[in-house]
């Protein structure tokens, strides 16, 4: 067993320098002196007398042939040749990393910390989505951060505003994996801009920056083996107020017209004399007026609308003199003056009994207007 061990021995070493020889050109552990050994070193006579001593294992130690000393660098645990530091140099640490080294590392203060705190809860916060039109899932924009969920092998769709415009290209944390395509929808005013979604493979997770004329999204991104989101949408509670808004101003532009015209048409009747028609004048329509005299001179109608009276005569020219209008108030006449617009005659209040006169003395003409229902007093209000 000894003349296997020393053997063994023997190999090993002829091997390692057998392995120093290879190198030795290159290697910077060597000396010079320990390559010259090397390379005048009887390898074979060393094998030979190796081979003497197996065969004679009764011969004393001292009568075998010995085996040429050979001086190689001790092998260090990094595998590699050593070779000691002459006096007053340096050791070579190679690529080693310093024992104190640390990674690089910025201190946050309070405020830093307090910001990421704040954007860590914005990013992790759940924003509801809620089912939108044609399968889309919609969000209200601004109240957390909306997550697309997309797989491989699936096409998803991100939806922006109507008429809204991309700035610049779509910045997006992880742009191998990822694939962002934008794409329009419809024309002129009705033109959408979509951003088409697509990874290329599954368990990835990363954030998108969009910005636009309008607004900026930021959208966080997950890809799922299986499960996706087709269309993805927004509700937008600003643009709504606005909406309401711009609706009620241009209702109070609207309003504010109508009453500009109906103030110059009040100045145009006023200018005129026309007294202007109440509100409710048509609920209050009375047309039960009864008529006795002369009939070339019996007002072809007679109405009231609670306010004005008004006396209609055919359009044909038949009066030559206007006949003057009495009223009976508390069994007393009273003249009372009208206007006359064409072929009307428009009183300006109510009465239960008229009499329109014509001429004077023997030639005197008289048309009675006698109210059905008859009103008190004389302020025209019904009885």
């Amino acid at each position: 067993m000894k003349w296997l061990t020393a053997l063994t021995m023997a190999t090993q070493i002829a091997s390692a320098a057998v392995g120093v020889t290879a190198n030795a050109q290159a290697s910077p552990a060597l000396t010079p002196q320990q390559k010259q050994e090397l390379s005048t070193y009887n390898f074979k006579g060393a094998e030979t007398a190796l081979e003497a001593q197996a065969n004679q294992p009764t011969q004393k130690q001292g009568a075998l042939t010995p085996i040429p000393p050979l001086k190689v660098p001790p092998i260090t645990s990094r595998g590699s040749l050593a070779q000691p530091s002459p006096a007053g140099a340096s050791a070579d640490k190679g690529s080693e990393v310093p024992l104190n080294w640390k990674s690089p590392h910025a201190e946050l203060n309070a405020a830093a910390l307090s910001a990421a705190d704040v954007s860590r809860q914005w990013e992790t916060g759940v924003a509801t989505p809620t089912p939108g039109a044609d399968g889309r899932v919609v969000y209200i924009f601004g109240q957390g951060m909306p997550v697309m969920v997309c797989a491989p092998l699936r096409v998803c769709a991100i939806e922006l505003q109507v008429g809204e415009h991309l700035e610049s290209q779509p910045q997006i944390g992880d742009s191998r994996r990822w694939e962002i395509t934008p794409v329009l929808s419809g024309s002129g005013l009705d033109e959408t801009p979509l951003l088409i979604v697509k990874p290329i493979e599954a368990g990835l997770e990363t954030d998108l920056i969009v910005s636009t004329d309008r607004r900026t999204y930021v959208f966080r991104l997950i890809s799922d083996p299986t499960r996706f989101v087709s269309r993805l949408a927004f509700q937008y509670p600003g643009e709504d107020a606005q909406k309401w808004a711009s609706f009620q101003a241009r209702q109070d532009a609207a309003k504010h017209d109508a009453e500009a015209i109906a103030e110059q048409a009040r100045e145009k009747d006023k200018l005129a004399g026309v007294l202007p028609m109440a509100e409710n004048a048509l609920d209050n329509l009375y047309f039960d007026y009864k008529l006795n005299g002369d009939a070339a001179y019996r007002p072809q109608q007679v109405f009231d609308d609670g306010q004005h009276t008004y006396l209609i005569y055919p359009d044909d020219g038949r009066f030559r003199e206007l006949p003057t209008l009495l009223i009976q108030v508390n069994g007393k006449s009273e003249l009372v003056n009208f206007r006359v617009d064409g072929s009307r005659y428009i009183v300006d209040r109510l009465f239960d009994k008229a009499i329109l006169v014509v001429g004077v003395g023997k030639k005197q003409t008289r048309v009675t207007i006698t109210r059905a229902t008859p009103y008190s007093g004389s302020t025209g209000k019904r009885s």
